[in-house]
């Protein structure tokens, strides 16, 4: 993949106040104008553009007749936030595309009259694909969680490829989406400050469904959600683009400016213009007035495309060039499915949350496909057990793994889906101060802890690479904006007046513009609700110095991360979880390991030591205590205490120097329970709790 493919869109920009975001005008004219100086891209440029005029010219019959069909898919890029818009705003904004396409836009009849006569249909209709690559049936909206959702305006420019990968390698479907069978139109939280970006039809992107696809904020699609009537047509706009259009004005994004009167956008029935951002409707800055009201314009009043640009669209919809002339083929329309009427083919259901405690009602939404008509529900140890309705909320009173099943009919037929061990119903795990430090795990995911892989790919898993057993990504070939969760079960923090959280992790970059990130979230809802507590990227995530090789820390290569009691105070409930998430940011493996949700006995955080480890643990007559000592100390000590706090017996107390320690403790004479092993010197000190069996 060429990199400098990217570089090229147009972008529709505006710059407004008002109760919307506000969208600032965008620079990517300039990366035109640089790519243009690139010998092998103008070349192509040139020639599909001199190929398309004269196509128009040929070809009168594009102007009016046949209505094109165009499958469209919509692809959601999101990180669980408000960007996930729902499916009612994006069928929203098709339908919008479709009324404005089509001239059924009411406000048409508003027009200056100087161009009602002009106001065109283009005879073009978009309509959901229902079939994926792989011949699955689907509802024509795919979505992705990856971080990328924020970096498809800027990063974008430079790694073409690897937002390829997260899209193609990591929708539902996992497969590529050829642009001459699909117009694909991405979904973003951000695009480098522009509403919405796409290209010129160009065979310099055959081939590559982001350079002829369309890029869009979320809040710029339809008019309801978090969009408004005010920024519905982004999509008019970018598909206009998409299809051949310029700007009013030409091919910039710097509309208003006097010198534009010396361009145009080659089209003879939209005069010649500065471009506005207003609706100044007796704009004539160039002589003559200006079709204020277009679609490629700025204004925010647009209401119309004219008959010359019907023309200049329709002829690329029936070039070869980029493929635009398949996509509404009959036989493109069978194969993906935007044929016509849809009859049911898919059994499917999802929850939002499905890692739940016990006595909490969990909501079912019904994703069959297409248009099912009744349904029978099977909630095996839920109440209710069974249900008819569409959409159904069961509670779940006892710990364990539960099934589902859905069975819908339509038009005389049904078909019918299980989904086994679906539900998990958390089994809380006891009284704060607890320490995972992984020694007694075998497997994850455990009892204690679940794994949430939106990348189906490698995730967090178990090792004893690095001295002792900790958790691991291998993150060293992971696909680059890959996300990953690793979530405790349910904790009760009633009694821990000062509880705070703790946990040592281990992250080598492989270059300095690595974007990795490593965050923690809490909940004290048992996970219906997440807040973020701890937020580590760049420098202060990376604990190694930079490699390419598949990096193992050793002792010295940990750091320790402290989310306070002070931050915690609102958060002393019984359903308390906590959620590690890593985001790929092209970075090399991540570890993570002493897990402490720390007690009443808690007498600080202590900054002086890493990697503690009590061993074994249960233990009978002896436990080991093992740490790292980044700095030596006039006075360490180690004791131990009873569940109370009442001290025991002191272990150490002397100089300690740097590096890796081990002490013995006999605990041969304590009676079987808990207790405390307090590690540190007089300031600072930090308690790990054992067991004596």
């Amino acid at each position: 993949m060429i990199k400098y493919i990217l570089l090229t869109p147009l972008l529709f920009v505006v710059s407004f106040v008002s109760a919307q975001t506000e969208v600032q005008p965008c620079s990517a004219h300039k990366h035109l104008r640089e790519l243009l100086k690139e010998e092998s891209f103008r070349k192509q440029y040139d020639k599909d553009q001199a190929q398309l005029k004269l196509e128009e010219l040929g070809h009168q019959q594009n102007k009016a007749g046949t209505i094109y069909t165009v499958p469209v898919v919509f692809h959601v890029l999101h990180n669980g936030g408000s960007e996930n818009i729902s499916n009612e705003q994006i069928l929203d904004g098709l339908r919008i595309l479709n009324r404005d396409f089509r001239k059924q836009n009411p406000d048409v009849s508003n027009v200056v009259s100087n161009f009602q006569s002009l106001a065109a249909d283009i005879e073009v209709e978009f309509v959901l694909a229902t079939n994926a690559p792989n011949g699955e049936c689907f509802n024509g909206i795919t979505r992705t969680r990856s971080p990328r959702t924020e970096d498809t305006g800027s990063d974008i420019y430079d790694g073409f490829d690897q937002v390829d990968a997260v899209v193609a390698g990591n929708d539902v479907y996992q497969g590529y989406w050829d642009p001459s069978k699909y117009l694909n139109i991405f979904i973003c939280k951000s695009i480098g400050g522009a509403a919405g970006y796409t290209n010129y039809p160009s065979n310099f992107y055959a081939g590559s469904m982001y350079g002829n696809g369309i890029f869009s904020l979320s809040n710029y699609i339809g008019s309801i959600g978090t969009s408004s009537g005010y920024t519905s047509r982004t999509l008019t706009h970018e598909v206009g683009h998409w299809i051949n259009l310029p700007h009013t004005w030409g091919s910039t994004n710097e509309p208003a400016l006097q010198t534009n009167c010396g361009s145009d956008d080659g089209i003879s029935d939209t005069p010649n213009t500065i471009g506005v951002q207003s609706c100044n409707l007796s704009e004539s800055t160039c002589g003559t007035l200006a079709n204020v009201e277009n679609y490629m314009d700025y204004s925010y009043c647009s209401k119309m495309f004219t008959t010359g640009q019907k023309s200049r669209m329709r002829t690329a919809l029936n070039s070869s060039i980029a493929g635009r002339n398949n996509l509404w083929k009959a036989s493109n329309l069978n194969e993906v499915g935007a044929s016509g009427a849809l009859t049911l083919c898919k059994a499917d259901f999802s929850t939002e949350n499905n890692l739940v405690c016990s006595g909490v009602s969990v909501p079912f939404t019904d994703n069959s496909l297409h248009n099912p008509t009744s349904w029978s529900w099977s909630f095996p140890g839920g109440v209710p057990s069974t249900s008819t309705s569409q959409n159904p909320s069961v509670v779940y009173s006892s710990p364990g793994e539960y099934s589902v099943s859905l069975m819908v009919r339509g038009s005389g037929d049904s078909i019918s889906v299980t989904k086994n061990q679906y539900i998990t119903v958390l089994n809380e795990t006891g009284i704060a101060p607890i320490q995972e430090d992984f020694e007694n795990l075998i497997i994850i995911p455990s009892d204690k802890w679940f794994i949430n892989s939106f990348n189906q790919n490698e995730t967090w898993e178990l090792t004893n690479a690095a001295s002792s057993k900790s958790v691991r990504i291998d993150n060293s070939n992971k696909t680059l904006g890959s996300i990953d969760e690793l979530i405790s079960t349910t904790t009760t923090l009633d009694l821990n007046l000062s509880a705070s959280i703790s946990f040592d992790y281990a992250f080598a970059e492989k270059q300095d513009d690595n974007s990795d990130k490593l965050k923690l979230y809490v909940s004290k809802d048992c996970g219906q609700t997440w807040v973020l507590k701890k937020s580590l990227s760049s420098s202060s995530l990376k604990t190694a110095p930079n490699t390419s090789s598949f990096f193992i820390p050793n002792i010295s290569q940990w750091k320790t991360a402290t989310v306070s009691s002070n931050s915690l105070s609102s958060f002393l409930e019984s359903d308390f979880r906590i959620k590690f998430v890593f985001e790929n940011g092209g970075g090399n493996n991540v570890y993570i390991d002493n897990i402490n949700i720390d007690g009443p006995v808690s007498i600080s955080e202590n900054n002086l030591i890493r990697k503690v480890k009590l061993y074994p643990n249960p233990a009978k007559e002896q436990i080991n205590v093992n740490f790292y000592n980044k700095k030596r100390v006039k006075q360490f000590v180690i004791k131990t205490y009873d569940v109370v706090g009442k001290e025991l017996g002191v272990v150490y107390d002397a100089e300690l120097p740097e590096g890796d320690q081990v002490f013995k403790v006999n605990i041969a004479n304590y009676k079987p329970g808990v207790y405390f092993i307090s590690v540190g010197n007089n300031a600072e000190s930090k308690q790990y709790k054992f067991i004596k069996e």
